[in-house]
């Protein structure tokens, strides 16, 4: 098959990998990153240091008709779209052959939208999978076409940890799938709209830690915000980002409260502690939470939470 490959996080390298052994790449497409961004490093891409050298590659702006036309002109058989980040319109989702599908981060019709993996961690869910659609103008509506087995978690990944290994498992499967709608032989099933859970888009101000709520919620946003928008806090009116955070068995007092145990260094929730090891202020390298706080009385340092 002609494919035209849409995808901009690097852990879909290697679904495009795994096509390009049996398939003809005819473009590959990627969204070019915000402006100072620091989510990722886009502009040195996994996805595009892979394809540059060897496929046509794209970073448009918006996807107009004269985007459309220049992908018309590629005659592609099929367009696969794999945490792209941006919607496609109707018209440029039926241009090839076989119409565009979509490999998603979850068991559909559960979550929906634009951040399903990081909600299935917020969530605290047991199990994840993914799901291979046939692409309408909905947002995750189409058909389905395939969906994995239930994976178990661990309730200690992170977000890019659970991304890869579901892009990861999809890659084994695509190029059997593409074979068998090439050759007419899938029966798509239509979604249970009555199953149907929508995310949102994740913004900076999610990862703001309460810590008033629970150890394990807290926790889970940051398995969830981890790399990207990063759980953050306050000190001294001073925003600081934690890189690396653990529970623990310690009971909590007073949510904020700060406390020293044995070496190292823990934050109250409203129930268990959580032990903070590494944190970052703004503009600053990272820096051992410990060494840090103990140039303050820790018995009068209650964390902030804005």
């Amino acid at each position: 098959m002609r494919i035209v490959f849409f995808a901009t996080s690097d852990e879909s390298l290697n679904i495009l990998q795994e096509l390009s052994v049996k398939h003809d790449i005819v473009a590959v497409i990627s969204k070019k990153p915000n402006s100072g961004t620091k989510r990722r490093n886009f502009s040195n891409s996994k996805i595009l240091e892979f394809a540059s050298d060897k496929y046509l590659t794209f970073e448009p702006d918006i996807l107009d008709k004269k985007f459309e036309q220049k992908i018309e002109n590629l005659k592609p058989d099929l367009s696969v779209v794999v945490a792209y980040g941006k919607i496609l319109k109707k018209s440029l989702i039926e241009t090839p052959k076989f119409g565009t599908i979509n490999i998603h981060p979850s068991l559909l019709p559960k979550y929906r939208g634009p951040s399903p993996v990081q909600n299935t961690i917020i969530n605290q869910d047991l199990e994840t999978g993914f799901t291979i659609i046939q692409m309408d103008e909905g947002i995750d509506t189409g058909d389905i076409l395939y969906k994995s087995k239930k994976f178990k978690l661990s309730l200690k990944e992170k977000y890019s940890e659970v991304l890869s290994f579901l892009f990861s498992e999809s890659s084994i499967i695509i190029n059997k799938l593409l074979n068998d709608i090439e050759k007419n032989k899938i029966k798509p099933e239509v979604q249970n709209i009555d199953e149907a859970s929508y995310t949102t888009l994740i913004k900076k101000q999610s990862a703001s830690i309460n810590w008033s709520e629970p150890s394990e919620v807290i926790f889970a946003k940051f398995r969830a915000f981890y790399n990207w928008p990063n759980l953050y806090s306050y000190h001294l009116g001073k925003r600081f980002i934690v890189n690396d955070l653990d529970l623990s068995d310690y009971k909590s007092e007073v949510a904020g409260k700060i406390e020293k145990i044995n070496g190292s260094l823990y934050i109250h929730t409203s129930s268990n502690m959580l032990c903070i090891k590494i944190i970052q202020f703004e503009g600053k390298k990272p820096v051992q939470a410990l060494a840090y706080f103990n140039n303050f009385d820790l018995s009068k340092t209650i964390l902030e939470t804005k």
